[in-house]
């Protein structure tokens, strides 16, 4: 598949030689990001430590250079509130360079659609968002995630549970 130059693209992080996966590493958000995502070396490491079969990991490129990724978790490393059939989704990060740009829509998009595929009996996408993270809350609502329940008290303060079914 030919593909624009501008078009983001996903690639499994099971594939990325241990460059790429150390390229990632040295991206960056900005500070108030990492406080309430992690910083891209921390996910990486997440994605390490966490058995295949339970933590999936996907990077985005633009141009064929490392520009963002994502992280999914299925129970029982997922929160305690997520139900078995569902995958959380954890930091999803798009690198200040290439902020503001609407990567982060596209690589949500391709992200779960990938998700989907790794594990075809997913019925549902879970997630944490501080609540104060209007720019992540704006995409994933829409996409179509909704509110689970009211604001509740999360790691760094107020945050929101949302949630997408996925037809059987």
């Amino acid at each position: 598949m030919t593909r624009s130059p501008t078009e983001l693209d996903l690639r499994d992080m099971t594939d990325l030689s241990d460059a790429e996966v150390t390229a990632l590493t040295h991206l960056e958000v900005t500070h108030e990001q990492e406080v309430f995502g992690g910083s891209f070396a921390e996910s990486v490491e997440t994605w390490r430590a966490g058995p295949d079969d339970k933590v999936l990991g996907f990077a985005f490129y633009l141009h064929g250079a490392p520009v963002g990724m994502t992280l999914f978790k299925r129970p029982p490393l997922s929160p305690d509130w997520v139900a078995a059939d569902a995958a959380s989704l954890h930091g999803l990060k798009i690198a200040l360079p290439w902020q503001g740009q609407g990567l982060g829509h596209a690589a949500f998009r391709l992200s779960v659609d990938a998700a989907r595929r790794h594990w075809p009996g997913l019925r549902r996408l879970t997630l944490a968002v501080d609540a104060p993270n209007r720019p992540a809350l704006a995409v994933y609502r829409r996409y179509g995630m909704t509110q689970m329940g009211s604001e509740c008290a999360g790691r760094q303060g107020p945050e929101y549970r949302l949630n997408l079914s996925f037809p059987p």
